[in-house]
């Protein structure tokens, strides 16, 4: 089987993984939680009438759809037209962007109505967990270790192949942009840790259970980012270059399988959202 017959079967797994799987999974989990947290029951969890969210639900399953649609069109063009890789890797990128931006609004959207849970909070009675957060309270000095093993070792990776001078190799700029987007993670950690509850009528253990999926997430990300970028520059050394659009594909699709971790409800406290005295 061929390199490019390897490309397109990894891409129709992007497409199917991206607009089917994973929308299957989040759309599910906001489902039930309207099925079997309604407003009538937990008021708290709804500050916009239910037909919004219900209508945002059937806005993003629509677009998810389309999406899935236009991806299986592009994978039947990309077997009837002959192109070379650099194209393929055109169409992986912008199709995974293209992928993004229904979970970014979708995130948005949650960031609206925990905006909206604070205005609409008359809570009188505040009760806040005085412990001292650390980070190593959310997060396993291993898997930060790992996270921080796999920075240094790219950053010899990076001092060793600046040695043979490939006029393609961008150098220690690798590093300033791997450094520039980890220390774009860590404040986002350090906002989870630190900053103010999100949604007031949280709980302290549903928040702390919110704070260490955020990190994981985070290092998780990092990680796969960096080994990313080691394999990119070993292929275009190695002249191997038509074999990114399998590898990207393949790290695109991890950092979806990454994010699911993000919607995960089990254990969640709804009982927080009933109405009655509020203590946050």
């Amino acid at each position: 089987m061929s390199e490019h017959s390897i490309a397109h079967i990894v891409f129709l797994s992007q497409v199917l993984f991206g607009c089917y799987f994973f929308p299957k999974i989040v759309l599910g989990r906001l489902r039930y939680i309207y099925d079997t947290y309604p407003p009538a029951n937990y008021p708290r969890l709804y500050p916009k009438p239910i037909r919004t969210y219900e209508s945002g639900l059937r806005r993003y399953r629509y677009t998810y759809n389309t999406l899935l649609v236009v991806g299986l069109l592009i994978f039947a063009a990309m077997l009837a037209i002959a192109h070379d890789g650099d194209v393929d890797n055109a169409i992986v990128m912008g199709y995974f962007f293209v992928q993004s931006i229904p979970l970014i609004l979708l995130d948005v959207a949650a960031l609206k109505d925990a905006k909206m849970m604070r205005q609409a909070n008359s809570a009188r009675t505040r009760a806040a967990d005085l412990r001292p957060r650390r980070f190593f309270d959310f997060v396993s000095p291993v898997f930060f270790g790992t996270a921080v093993f796999v920075y240094v070792a790219f950053v010899v990776f990076i001092a060793y192949i600046d040695q043979f001078r490939f006029p393609w190799f961008g150098g220690y700029l690798n590093v300033v942009g791997v450094t520039a987007t980890n220390l774009f993670l860590a404040a986002i950690m350090a906002w989870k840790i630190y900053g103010k509850k999100t949604d007031p009528h949280q709980s302290d253990k549903d928040r702390a259970t919110h704070i260490a999926t955020t990190i994981k997430i985070m290092l998780s990300v990092s990680i796969a980012m960096t080994l990313f970028l080691i394999i990119d520059v070993t292929l275009s050394a190695l002249d191997m270059r038509h074999l990114m659009p399998i590898t990207l594909s393949l790290y695109f699709q991890i950092l979806i399988a990454i994010s699911i971790k993000a919607y995960d409800i089990d254990h969640r406290n709804f009982e927080v959202y009933k109405e009655g005295p509020s203590v946050v």
